[in-house]
C-alpha cells in the first residue's frame, strides 16, 4: 500500500540521536524502556512533533521527560558537521538537505556544514573483508606501532582523494623511527654529550650561526602560535 523511500528517514536520524539515550537507555535494539519512561508504543507522531518542532505536548505523556527531550534537542541541533563518504554527495547528503528543509522551515535548523572524504585503499587495493585486506586503526597500531601508523596515514592522501595505506611506507617509517631513536640514544649518552660539547667549543661559521638562530626563532614562533591557539 505504501512505498517508503530508503533515504526518507536515514537522512534526519541525527535529530533522533539527541534523544535516543532518553528513550532507549543505551539499548541499541530499542527493546528496553529508557530513563524517560516512555515505551516504544507511545512514541507517536505527536511526541516527535513536540520534541522536534515545538508543537503542543501530548497530554497523555509525562511533562518532565518531554521537556527534557525538548531541551536536549534544542541544545544539540542543528548539527554542526556531517562527515560522510564522497560517493554519498549526490544521494544521501543531498537528500539530507532536502529532508531537513521539508521538516524544518527555519534554515537555522538545517546542517551547518558537510565534510566528505575519499575511500581507504590498502596497497592501492580497495579495502574489504572479501579481499582479505581489511585493516582497522587498532590493528594497524598493534602491528606497526601508533607512530608508524600516524606517518603512513599522514602520507596517505587528503580530502576527497582515496587514501592509500601503503605497507612500503609503514615499514619504511618503522626503520626511520628506529634510526631516529638510536641517534637520540647516542646523543644522550656520555660519549654523545662529550662530542657535542667539543663541537660547541669550535667557532661556528656565519652561515651556520645564522641557520641556528633562524631555526631557534622559528621554533619559538610556532610555540607561541600553539599557545595562542
Amino acid at each position: 500500500k505504501f512505498l517508503i523511500e530508503s533515504l526518507s528517514d536515514s537522512t534526519i536520524y541525527m535529530a533522533y540521536y539527541t534523544i535516543a539515550h532518553l528513550l532507549q537507555g543505551g539499548d541499541i535494539n530499542g527493546k528496553a524502556v529508557g530513563p524517560a519512561g516512555i515505551p516504544a508504543d507511545q512514541c507517536t507522531d505527536e511526541l516527535f512533533d513536540h520534541v522536534f518542532l515545538g508543537r503542543p505536548a501530548p497530554a497523555n505523556l509525562p511533562a518532565g521527560p518531554l521537556a527534557q527531550m525538548r531541551r536536549e534537542f534544542e541544545f544539540w541541533y542543528p548539527l554542526d558537521l556531517r562527515v560522510s563518504g564522497k560517493d554519498l554527495i549526490n544521494n544521501h547528503l543531498t537528500m539530507s538537505l532536502y529532508n531537513h528543509a521539508a521538516v524544518w522551515d527555519d534554515e537555522a535548523m538545517w546542517p551547518r556544514s558537510i565534510y566528505t572524504n575519499g575511500h581507504v585503499l590498502v596497497d592501492s587495493r580497495k579495502m574489504s573483508k572479501s579481499e582479505g585486506n581489511f585493516l582497522t586503526l587498532t590493528d594497524a597500531c598493534a602491528k606497526y606501532s601508533a607512530d608508524a601508523t600516524r606517518f603512513t596515514c599522514a602520507d596517505a592522501g587528503d580530502g576527497n582523494d582515496d587514501a592509500n595505506f601503503s605497507f612500503e611506507t609503514v615499514n619504511s617509517s618503522i626503520l626511520k623511527l628506529v634510526k631516529e631513536l638510536d641517534w637520540m640514544r647516542s646523543e644522550l649518552s656520555s660519549e654523545g654529550k662529550a662530542a657535542a660539547e667539543a663541537a660547541g667549543r669550535g667557532a661556528a661559521s656565519p652561515a651556520t650561526a645564522f641557520a641556528d638562530a633562524w631555526f631557534a626563532n622559528e621554533m619559538l614562533r610556532l610555540a607561541g602560535e600553539c599557545k595562542r591557539a
